[in-house]
């Protein structure tokens, strides 16, 4: 009995070698270069879902709003609210432009970290490998990390400037946004201060040594005057002058009266002619010496007073023009100087934020996507068409 089941089995066994034998070998298929590239996609989608909805750092965001503007009148208590927000003040939104650069500039950051330590704020920490600033990171790399931490946008219709600051907690996010609205208020204090203060405190010194100018050419007027006894010189010539025409005057009566008393007498040498000759000489002689004396230099020498009186008045009317117009263009500038003043009005305050800024994980998901399906979907027609190729 039992050689006959040891004999059934062992037949069994050969049937079963013989049906191995005669089974083709069926080689194990390898898997389609597009099911791998399926599952890639998968792999990444899942990687970045992971790292954005999970590993990523939260960050928080902080955003206020300000507005630059000039004033438009003359005086400051007429600038408001309202003059602000008018739309006819355009200049501004130069002014507006230079803020944009200078809050994302190095000298802000540098002014930053005497107030916090930047790299310390900023540190990268946990799972996340990408945002913040490593231990070894120089100084370029640390301005690039504070620069994508800002944003600064301009509206060009409004004038609007928005700060958007982020950080890693929302202490630091709401500090940041605060010191770049100080710093702005420091920047526009300096614009009015750098220009149009420095060209008012410029017209202002010309004002005064113009005045003293003016100051000293009046001293000069009046030490000629009191040296030489002179009020007016134009004065005094003008009297001698009448003096003169006097003596002249009475000079030509003589003589019509010697011409007369020639008729009458025939005798050239009657007493009633030689007294009236004595009188003609002598008056003469009074109206040559006062002549003499109005240009001799050691008369009263008139003539060259005159002109040294006419250089210092000359000097004086130039100074006092110039003092004059000195005073006019300070006041045009000190008027300049108001209309063109900044001023800078915080629209919207800053918030200390409660919770974390999710935008930045769907954006970041959603480009890496769409950038994964373009690469995806640009493989499989190359795979595509190199099996074409091949077949």
């Amino acid at each position: 009995m039992l050689n006959y089941q040891f004999a059934e089995v062992a037949s069994r066994l050969q049937t079963a070698i013989r049906r191995k034998k005669s089974t083709p070998f069926k080689p194990i298929k390898k898997p389609s270069p597009q099911r791998v590239l399926l599952a890639g996609f998968v792999l990444l989608t899942v990687s970045l879902l992971a790292y954005f909805y999970l590993i990523g750092r939260n960050r928080y965001q902080v955003i206020s709003s300000v507005l630059v503007r000039k004033a438009t009148d003359t005086s400051i208590q007429s600038v408001t609210l309202g003059s602000l927000l008018s739309g006819g003040n355009q200049q501004s939104l130069e002014d507006a432009r230079f803020l944009q650069t200078y809050l994302t500039s190095p000298q802000v950051m540098e002014d930053l970290e005497k107030k916090i330590d930047f790299r310390v704020a900023y540190a990268r920490e946990g799972l996340d490998p990408f945002p913040g600033v490593w231990q070894g990171a120089t100084r370029e790399q640390v301005f690039d990390v504070f620069r994508r931490q800002i944003n600064v946008g301009l509206d060009e219709v409004s004038g609007e400037v928005r700060i958007r600051t982020l950080a890693f907690n929302p202490e630091t996010a709401l500090q940041l946004n605060g010191f770049l609205i100080g710093q702005s208020e420091i920047l526009v204090n300096r614009l009015n201060q750098d220009v149009y203060r420095q060209q008012l405190g410029f017209v202002q010194k010309q004002v005064e040594l113009n005045a003293q100018r003016v100051r000293k050419e009046t001293l000069a007027l009046q030490d000629f005057q009191r040296n030489n006894n002179l009020l007016d010189a134009k004065a005094v010539a003008t009297r001698n002058e009448v003096f003169i025409g006097e003596l002249e005057g009475e000079l030509a009566i003589l003589r019509v009266e010697l011409v007369t008393l020639q008729r009458k007498f025939t005798e050239p040498d009657a007493p009633e002619i030689e007294a009236v000759q004595a009188e003609v000489q002598a008056l003469q002689q009074q109206i040559t010496q006062e002549r003499t004396a109005l240009v001799s230099p050691t008369g009263k020498n008139l003539n060259e007073k005159l002109l040294k009186l006419a250089e210092l008045e000359a000097n004086l009317t130039f100074a006092t023009d110039l003092y004059k117009a000195a005073i006019g263009v300070a006041e045009k500038t000190r008027v300049d100087s108001l209309q063109q003043q900044r001023f800078m009005a915080v629209l919207s305050k800053p918030l200390l934020p409660e919770e974390p800024w999710q935008y930045w994980r769907h954006k970041g998901f959603l480009t890496a996507l769409a950038t994964m399906l373009v690469g995806f979907s640009l493989t499989k027609f190359f795979l595509g068409m190199a099996d074409s190729h091949r077949n």
